[in-house]
């Protein structure tokens, strides 16, 4: 993948100095930093560029997609989680809002500021920032007239995936990967039936708030106990598809440290549950039917 030096960027020291912020702001609070991520930010300032372009503020977009759909079409296989934020200045002035690179810092560094000062129980993007399991972070932003947009798009970058098909395949789809990270092992693995996404107008957009990657109808799922992984940290199995019909299914893997007590082999007489609040989801895909 090309590196952020390699390409023609005026903001890439604003976008490095903003992640080391949210690094920081990780440190403080016991967790590891993380690295930015030059896909996620991609994907980042296009949607920060329809939202300010449209006088909106979702997770969703115009045509309905969150922010995993977006970052899968983009060619991502990690697990994504998603901050935005919108500022609105009513002025006389055509451009009231400066798209120089120390203005857009500080705006971007005001936003996290206002982000990590949240109390609970209404701080969704503070608990996403300070998430245990992110790795990667991209930087977003859009200026258009009065309208700044940023977001903040989390990556957990465990795996790596073994390419599918976009289509759904006909009875089971065939998993392969690799740990990227020591001490961790798959654990969950889910197909949600999700349908086709619905189209939106800006004004339906602005009423929209918090949104989850789990929901939709049950399709398929592998318990760790019928997954099969070796040393080298390979690892591979079968998701059982029930097909509910055409639409987006999305297929959501998890996986937890101290991978010597993932049961992937079963004791006769002895109980199993899985708890995916003990795990981190890392990969995702979207296949269409």
């Amino acid at each position: 993948m090309a590196s952020w030096e390699s390409i023609d960027d005026p903001y890439w020291e604003v976008r490095r100095a903003v992640a080391e912020r949210i690094s920081q702001d990780r440190r403080a609070a016991g967790l590891a930093p993380v690295e930015l991520d030059l896909l996620a930010s991609q994907v980042a300032d296009a949607h920060c560029q329809e939202m300010a372009g449209h006088r909106y503020l979702s997770h969703w977009n115009l045509r309905g997609l969150l922010s995993y759909h977006r970052y899968h079409l983009a060619s991502g296989r990690d697990h994504v989680q998603e901050n935005s934020s919108r500022l609105t200045i009513i002025s006389t002035n055509p451009f009231p809002i400066s798209a120089e690179p120390p203005e857009i810092l500080s705006q971007l560094l005001r936003v996290q500021e206002s982000f990590m000062a949240e109390k609970p129980p209404v701080d969704l993007h503070r608990k996403n920032i300070l998430d245990l399991g992110h790795t990667h972070v991209g930087i977003g932003f859009a200026v258009v007239g009065g309208e700044f947009t940023a977001t903040q798009l989390f990556v957990n970058r465990y795996v790596r995936l073994k390419e599918l098909p976009e289509t759904l395949p006909i009875g089971a789809i065939r998993l392969e990967g690799e740990i990227l990270r020591k001490g961790y092992g798959p654990y969950y693995c889910m197909l949600f039936y999700e349908g086709w996404p619905h189209p939106r107008t800006p004004e339906e957009l602005n009423l929209t708030y918090a949104y989850s990657d789990t929901e939709g109808k049950e399709s398929g799922k592998v318990p760790p106990w019928e997954m099969q992984y070796d040393a080298r940290g390979r690892f591979r199995f079968s998701v059982p598809v029930k097909n509910f019909g055409s639409g987006y299914y999305h297929l959501l893997l998890w996986v937890r440290g101290n991978v010597r007590l993932i049961p992937y082999q079963l004791t006769p007489g002895k109980s199993y549950q899985v708890n995916t609040a003990e795990a981190i989801p890392c990969a995702g895909w979207i296949f269409r039917t």
